[in-house]
């Protein structure tokens, strides 16, 4: 009777907290309409999502098809998001010289705008629902892995036929882990250029030490153009170019907010893990994040190092930097916070529950139960052959944060040729024309570092693996790996993939014997072929790992069929709705819901780089020159909502309930950073840039009238 008791308890937890947390669909909105009108929110389902008409949809933005999000707003095409959304194209743009980082820019023309090769914009044209067309026919009897080879393929099918002949980017996605299925259609822009970015002592104010902390007082935004061919369509870039006009842009509001105020976020969050099981959040917060700590802090010591040495490598390791951060953060501070609340226990309960709502009707109701020892050999299996630790340590080797791995890659169409034995000479030419931008950012001495780091934490968690002589020789030698950086450090000397001088020894005689005893190339390659080993190996797990997620999820769904479910983030558009809210991470602290341009005065330290503050910016705070941006003898900078968003949600429009923007959503806060896996309703927030400090920014400090004179400001 007691455990019958604690389980019905849960549910009703369960119940209550799900009614306020939500990435909902953009195209299913209209079911929490009744809900979000309760909230105060003035607009109709149709003013949100529309395919006949302009909505706000039209005016979110996917940037680089699923890293950030962006709104337009202004007629012309400008949009609006993060500042760490946009360090990678300020960083392309910065030299020690003219370093945009530092100082920033804002362009007083479309002629100063800056082109960023590569980025693009996807803006959502319609969404369908297509999971019969998916799963109609599809047999029980296959495989697994035959099932989701067919699954896979019939979603590509479907995604390639419904490009209206290249017109549209088409994706089908699955939702509740295979169990649904939809089509989303997109216009995807390939000219988008840089626009303005603050300084980073704004951009960036706070840095490491501040991130996902409140009180928070960073000015974190940044603004990019879409620009299309003269016939108004997706163009790649050209001088010829013109700026986009939008179906629909967002009003600013200068209102402001105040606690209590109703706040909607819509975006594109990437990744979220509400219907795991608790194997699956158990591998996240006692596997994965203490490996974290270890490699990945070891990885940030290096480049902090390397940065404070050299400035051009400050400039140039920014974005790894910021990312190293960010992720090691946000991965070592969820297992915290798991601990905190209780998560894997609380998934565990979710799952007795299952278990109890089985037993009720088991002759309907068994299949769900062979879905959990599945999951569990899955996990097991993670443990056991540390799979977590070894492919880590491989991406970054192979990827990131690594770099000699990219220098190997500039090179693949050469390496084709010389196994070819034809058009080896035009590949070197290629080649060396390359050599300039293949070593631009490249730095040797915190690379071999990096590489040193991972390489020792995958001979560390690999076992024996003979198929692979390189790594297995290395393995046998145990004062190798004691002293991998000397090792490294020795490769990386004698390899033609780590300075444009020995590459270019390489391209006066390129023949086949010399790369394959090239040591960094040999053991790029060992890796790659390590990769492809585990993959295979995981691949039939995995299939099956998938089955069983997508009979688990189904499970959960029936069980509390009653009421609204929204699927896991998967980088599709997504609405959540909340208020403005303070919360009390601990006894006896309770944290306000906003922050002012006081704070960072008070947070000022001219010996740490990231409290360092611009001289204009002090002189406007000591004049009070706020312009109408002020309110009650300061400027707003940031503040609190209990919107549920996670990873990809960066960049979000935050809209009052009116649909007017009020602010861009940037952080979480680290007291609930399992979010992922649990909404915490009474300490989950939002952190959010004051969209009055953004223009304060861009008008009074940067003096950038043109961009202000663009926009619909109420």
């Amino acid at each position: 009777m007691k455990k019958v008791t604690i389980i019905i308890s849960f549910l009703c937890v369960w119940n209550i907290s799900m009614a306020d947390e939500g990435m909902w669909l953009i195209n299913l909105i209209t079911q929490n309409m009744a809900q979000m009108e309760a909230r105060g929110i003035k607009l109709t389902a149709e003013d949100i999502y529309s395919i006949n008409h302009s909505s706000i949809k039209d005016a979110v933005v996917q940037l680089d098809d699923g890293s950030c999000t962006a709104e337009l707003i202004s007629a012309k095409g400008l949009l609006l998001t993060n500042h760490h959304c946009g360090v990678d194209a300020i960083q392309m743009h910065s030299t020690p010289e003219r370093n945009l980082l530092k100082d920033g820019f804002f362009a007083k023309s479309h002629k100063e705008e800056l082109s960023i090769p590569g980025k693009t914009a996807l803006l959502l044209v319609g969404v369908e629902e297509v999971t019969d067309k998916i799963l109609n026919g599809m047999s029980d009897k296959l495989s697994n892995p035959d099932f989701f080879s067919k699954l896979y393929n019939r979603m590509d099918s479907l995604a390639s036929v419904s490009t209206q002949n290249g017109k549209y980017y088409a994706i089908v996605k699955s939702m509740y882990n295979h169990n649904y299925f939809y089509l989303f259609l997109y216009e995807r822009f390939l000219d988008v250029r840089l626009v303005a970015a603050p300084p980073s002592s704004i951009g960036n104010f706070g840095g490491d030490v501040d991130n996902w902390h409140w009180p928070r007082h960073t000015g974190d935004f940044s603004m990019f153009r879409i620009y299309t061919g003269s016939d108004g369509k997706p163009a790649p870039y050209s001088t010829k170019n013109i700026p986009y006009v939008p179906k629909r842009f967002l009003n600013i509001s200068l209102n402001g907010v105040k606690e209590g105020d109703f706040a909607m976020i819509i975006g594109y969050p990437a990744t979220t893990y509400r219907y795991s099981s608790p194997y699956e959040a158990k591998q996240a917060r006692d596997v994965l994040a203490p490996w974290k700590n270890a490699v990945w802090g070891e990885f940030i010591r290096i480049v902090k190092e390397a940065q404070a040495k050299d400035a051009k490598i400050k400039v140039d390791y920014t974005d790894k930097h910021d990312m190293l951060v960010n992720f090691w953060q946000k991965d070592t501070w969820q297992a915290a916070s798991m601990f905190r609340y209780g998560v894997v226990e609380k998934l565990q309960s979710r799952e007795d529950s299952l278990k109890a709502w089985v037993s009720r009707m088991p002759s309907s109701r068994t299949k769900y139960l062979s879905s959990i020892p599945m999951l569990n050999d899955y996990y097991k299996a993670y443990r056991e052959n540390k799979w977590e630790e070894v492919s880590g340590s491989l991406s970054a080797i192979l990827s990131y944060p690594v770099d000699v791995g990219n220098n190997i890659n500039a090179c693949d169409e050469l390496f084709s040729a010389m196994l070819a034995k034809k058009n080896v000479k035009k590949a070197v030419k290629v080649i060396k024309k390359r050599i300039p931008k293949i070593f631009e950012n490249y730095h040797a001495e915190p690379d071999v570092w990096l590489y040193s780091t991972a390489l020792k934490s995958l001979l560390d968690n690999t076992s024996d693996c003979p198929s692979i002589p390189m790594i297995q020789a290395i393995k046998n030698q145990p004062q190798i790996r004691q002293m991998m950086p000397l090792y490294a450090q020795s490769f990386y000397k004698r390899s033609y993939f780590t300075s444009p001088e020995n590459l270019k020894k390489f391209l006066k005689t390129p023949v086949v014997d010399s790369i394959v005893k090239d040591p960094v190339f040999m053991l790029f390659q060992s890796c790659h072929l390590l990769y492809d080993s585990l993959s295979r190996t995981i691949r039939p797990l995995k299939s099956n790992y998938e089955r069983a997620m997508q009979a688990y999820t189904k499970g959960l769904l029936e069980m509390e069929s009653g009421k609204l479910h929204y699927p896991d983030a998967n980088s599709t558009m997504r609405l959540t709705y909340g208020k403005v809210i303070g919360y009390k991470p601990t006894d006896g602290v309770q944290y306000k819901p906003f922050t002012t341009l006081d704070g960072i005065m008070e947070k000022e330290n001219p010996n740490v780089d990231v409290f360092n503050i611009p001289v204009k910016l002090k002189t406007l705070f000591q004049s009070k020159d706020y312009g109408r941006y002020g309110v009650d003898g300061t400027v707003p900078v940031c503040f609190l909502t209990d919107n549920d968003i996670t990873g990809g949600n960066s960049g979000s429009p935050t809209l009052d309930a009116n649909g007017n923007l009020i602010g861009i959503a940037f952080d979480g806060n680290h007291e609930a950073m399992a979010c992922d896996y649990s909404f915490e309703l009474e300490t989950q927030r939002t952190i959010i840039v004051d969209i009055r400090y953004v223009l304060f920014v861009v008008d009074k400090y940067a003096g950038a009238k043109n961009l202000i004179d663009e926009m619909k400001i109420l």
